[in-house]
């Protein structure tokens, strides 16, 4: 439907609702919705009559509702009538998506009415809280009530700032930093919202007033909070449905006598008391971005890999995507990730690989640790680009090693050390690679029990493998070394990244106590591919690695 004929079947339904054409855009209108029977006047704008931006509606006259609270209004009251998750409607019959629109507002304002103002806005109140600095916060959320001391400062690469930034010091890896006084983070059990008639306070005295109506907060916590806030501090309130903050704007008169020396800082909180009324609150909106908060929030009721101590060998195509998602799952929080490739980033590696043009030349291992702390710069991660292998005292010291190369030699010595070092703390190995020409994926998992090594899903050299992802006999399809480019098989970026999955999943479930299946398959090409089942294979007689050990035993 071309944007004509839609916004002439919206103009047409508005008209035969009473709505009329008001401008000064292209679909602009005034009219009213009926809330409980009584005609409430609004305007409408429509930006995009494919509604991929959602229609403004706002109240033209607050007083034609006559309720002290009213839910779901937002500055310059715009009407609130859509969720964060939005709401979906038919292009293709803009007529009764309009309407879905304007009955969508008419029952967010009929909740108010229902006794449900201070409830709906008591579930958002952050948006209520109006601020317009938003603060990010490095300090972890606590479920306790205790009062958390942090500094408040800007963060700034060179001389530019970036974001205000809640932390326990001042001091942020990779930024520069704007000091701006300390900071207290109070968390209460109980949800903040509306008191006495306020829903964000201005000033002191509001403020006061507000404080004394909070469950977790209350006139008894008042003199603290007063205390911390006339000595210059800044306030944070954590509460279980919203995350806010402010300070004082002390008086420039004020300030002025404390620099000279005219006014003692003892006789501030007295001077502050007095001028409550005038004295205005600067606000902020805080947000939970501690690396612990951003990887717990996508694992409800499910375990992370904090506090797991992983090394990773091999940061090429499968290792670095599955360093960037390990570290989303937890890894580098309490306990160090360390990454290990003795090999530089070349031009052609770029094409299926986490890093890019810009890193191209630099050791793939020290590239991709600036990048894990760029995402985050509270991840804890060690890199080295000495031959992993050789380094298997460092290696056992993990609580897991993963092997990402996807090469043959790699894998074989990795699960004899494994093997061979039954005394390490290393308790676990996890394979990852890409089958063939990316036909599929696999990974595998060795927790030192009685069932298979890496070694027997192909116990001999030159035979099959139990399990392929593939068919065995597709040719190979090895490209040759050319000027300024190395051997290498052609695959696609998602065969690499399914593979990294793999992984990523079954460290996961380790994490969690259940080690599942131990082999695992995907099947990347639809036509090549061929696809199992997740199986725990049992180990095999004859194979080279395992084999002997066990008749020993």
């Amino acid at each position: 439907m071309d944007r004509h004929e839609a916004l002439r079947r919206i103009d047409a339904t508005l008209k035969a609702r009473g709505f009329k054409e008001t401008g000064p855009g292209f679909a602009d209108y005034e009219g009213s919705i009926p809330v409980h029977g009584t005609p409430v006047d609004i305007t409408l704008s429509i930006p995009d009559v494919r509604f991929a931006a959602k229609p403004v509606l706002t109240l033209k006259d607050r007083s034609q509702i006559p309720l002290d609270t009213l839910a779901h209004i937002e500055t310059g009251n715009g009407i609130c009538y859509a969720s964060g998750a939005g709401l979906p409607v038919d292009l293709y019959e803009p007529g009764p998506a309009i309407l879905r629109v304007l009955e969508e507002a008419k029952r967010t304002l009929e909740l108010s009415f229902k006794g449900r103002a201070v409830r709906e806005i008591i579930d958002e109140f952050q948006q209520y809280w109006y601020s317009e600095l938003g603060v990010r916060c490095l300090v972890p959320k606590t479920p306790s009530a205790a009062v958390k001391k942090a500094s408040l400062f800007i963060a700034k690469l060179g001389d530019k700032p970036q974001f205000m930034c809640l932390a326990d010091k001042a001091d942020l890896r990779g930024y520069n930093s704007l000091a701006l006084g300390l900071a207290q983070i109070w968390s209460v059990d109980a949800p903040i919202g509306p008191a006495a008639g306020i829903r964000a306070p201005n000033t002191l005295a509001e403020l006061q007033r507000w404080f004394a109506g909070q469950a977790g907060l209350g006139k008894s916590r008042w003199n603290a909070a007063f205390s911390a806030l006339s000595e210059g501090q800044n306030l944070f309130v954590a509460a279980p449905n919203a995350f806010v903050g402010l300070r004082l704007e002390r008086p420039k008169d004020l300030e002025a006598g404390i620099k000279r020396g005219s006014i003692r800082k003892q006789a501030v909180p007295k001077l502050l008391a007095a001028r409550s009324a005038a004295i205005k609150l600067e606000r902020f909106s805080g947000a939970w971005c501690s690396i612990e908060d951003i990887t717990a929030r996508n694992s409800v009721e499910q375990n992370t890999l904090k506090g797991k101590s992983i090394a990773l060998v091999g940061c090429g195509t499968i290792g670095s995507h599955l360093a960037r998602m390990l570290v989303q799952s937890g890894a580098g929080i309490g306990a160090h990730l360390s990454i290990f490739d003795n090999q530089y980033l070349s031009e052609g590696n770029i094409g299926r690989h986490l890093l890019g043009f810009a890193d191209i030349g630099k050791r793939k291992a020290f590239a991709l640790k600036a990048e894990l702390e760029r995402f985050h710069p509270q991840v804890q991660v060690n890199a080295y680009v000495e031959d992993a292998t050789a380094m298997w005292e460092l290696l056992a010291t993990h609580d897991l090693i993963i092997d990402a190369t996807g090469d043959w030699n790699v894998q074989s010595v990795l699960n004899e050390q494994f093997l061979e070092n039954v005394d390490a703390n290393v308790s676990a190995l996890l394979h990852t690679w890409v089958f063939m020409n990316g036909a599929g994926a696999q990974s595998f998992l060795n927790v030192r029990d009685d069932l298979a090594c890496f070694r027997c899903l192909k116990p001999q050299f030159d035979g099959p493998w139990r399990y392929p992802a593939g068919d065995e006999k597709d040719e190979l399809n090895l490209q040759p070394a050319s000027c300024g480019d190395g051997a290498f098989i052609p695959f696609s970026v998602d065969a690499s990244c399914m593979a990294a999955s793999l992984a990523n999943r079954a460290a996961l479930d380790l994490a969690g106590g259940k080690a599942g299946q131990r082999l695992r398959t995907v099947q990347v090409d639809p036509e090549r591919g061929r696809y199992h089942k997740p199986v725990s294979p049992k180990p095999v007689p004859q194979c080279p690695a395992c084999g002997p050990r066990r008749s020993a035993a």
